[in-house]
């Protein structure tokens, strides 16, 4: 059987959540599930974004089911309703969610305003909780899921003008650390992080311009990344239960 054949037929009838899809990786992933056959739903704050997405999943895949929800991931009547409105695929079953939607703001602790700590901590940290608070249900039901979260190397160390998105990566840690010991018993339910370096991305873009066309070259792709998340969903083998991988800069 061709490579492409055996991952549709892995991917056949399964339904994933990605936050943060209607650009850059979370993009990347779900058009590559969605171009792999999964039943996709492109979450994001933007209606734009995300009508770009799901037109771009069904030119690409026509037989492939995808829905298209605006969502805030800090919001938990919204984030259930999206999590509910994934049953329309005619399972009750959600198998995979990435937990990808950040913000970032290139700032000293003192400069930092409340409001903007809010954003960081909601959308990074308590985003990943709603998903996964709501998702978990589902997968112990089922006996089976992936749940990856895309965290940074400001997740490990601590970085200067970043003291609100290190401090919410470094909460996404334990976070996932603490929800794979929590499903550990269930054999095929798993709970995974990825840590990434600089990744070519419009946040990149928006967080220092100057500093992200100088160095665009040595980032991460987007696609790099998002081919390497979905390695990790399909290789339950390599990739168990509380792994994490580590994806730095090119050289």
């Amino acid at each position: 059987m061709a490579q492409k054949e055996k991952e549709e037929k892995k991917m056949k009838n399964k339904t994933a959540i990605i936050t943060g899809g209607g650009r850059g990786i979370g993009k990347e992933i779900t058009i590559l599930l969605g171009k792999q056959g999964a039943n996709v739903v492109v979450c994001s704050r933007t209606e734009s974004e995300i009508n770009s997405v799901v037109k771009e999943i069904k030119q690409l895949n026509s037989q492939v089911s995808v829905l298209g929800v605006k969502c805030d991931v800090s919001i938990s009547s919204q984030v259930n309703s999206l999590v509910k409105s994934a049953e329309k695929f005619g399972s009750k079953t959600i198998d995979i969610l990435v937990n990808n939607a950040g913000v970032a703001f290139n700032k000293k602790l003192i400069d930092t305003s409340e409001e903007e700590w809010n954003q960081t901590i909601n959308t990074n940290l308590k985003g990943a909780f709603l998903f996964a608070k709501a998702v978990v249900p589902y997968m112990i039901s089922n006996r089976s899921g992936v749940i990856i979260n895309v965290n940074s190397g400001a997740g490990k160390v601590g970085f200067s003008n970043l003291s609100a998105y290190c401090a919410s990566k470094f909460g996404l840690l334990g976070l996932a650390e603490s929800l794979a010991l929590e499903v550990g018993t269930y054999e095929n339910i798993r709970v995974m992080t990825v840590f990434l370096g600089q990744v070519a991305t419009k946040m990149w873009q928006e967080f220092d311009y100057s500093y992200y066309e100088k160095n665009k070259s040595k980032m991460l792709s987007p696609q790099d990344v998002a081919e390497k998340i979905v390695e990790m969903i399909f290789d339950s083998k390599t990739y168990k239960n509380g792994a994490s991988v580590e994806m730095y800069n090119n050289t």
